[in-house]
């Protein structure tokens, strides 16, 4: 399966560090490639000094520190409807709306089958 996210967009913009388990990005790229359309991806990794700066400011309970989550901007309505249908179809049950952006994780330490609005 092609790799749709080079490491440069997904590593942490503080220190560069990249971790990401290998099965959340193997469903990751399932997504991408069942959806058609580019994710542009606004956070991926993140390490834990990055997390908890003003920046960002995520609680400690964040999964992007761990490797299992990704922000995904979306631009429009129709956009947001095709992304969330592939992350569902392809197995994400973890699910974070915003106004401008689908937050997707897959930590197999949190409660599965939920979606909530930022």
């Amino acid at each position: 399966m092609k790799n749709h996210f080079p490491a440069n967009e997904l590593k942490c913009p503080c220190c560069g560090e990249l971790v990401f388990a290998p099965s959340f990005k193997f469903k990751l790229n399932k997504a991408r490639a069942l959806v058609g359309v580019p994710f542009i991806i606004t956070s991926g990794y993140r390490c834990l000094e990055y997390n908890r700066s003003k920046k960002i400011g995520s609680s400690d309970t964040s999964s992007h520190p761990k490797g299992f989550a990704i922000d995904i901007s979306v631009t429009s309505s129709s956009m947001r409807y095709k992304i969330l249908h592939a992350l569902i179809i392809t197995g994400f049950s973890r699910i974070g709306i915003g106004n401008n952006f689908i937050h997707v994780d897959d930590d197999p330490g949190k409660p599965i089958g939920v979606v909530w609005v930022y």
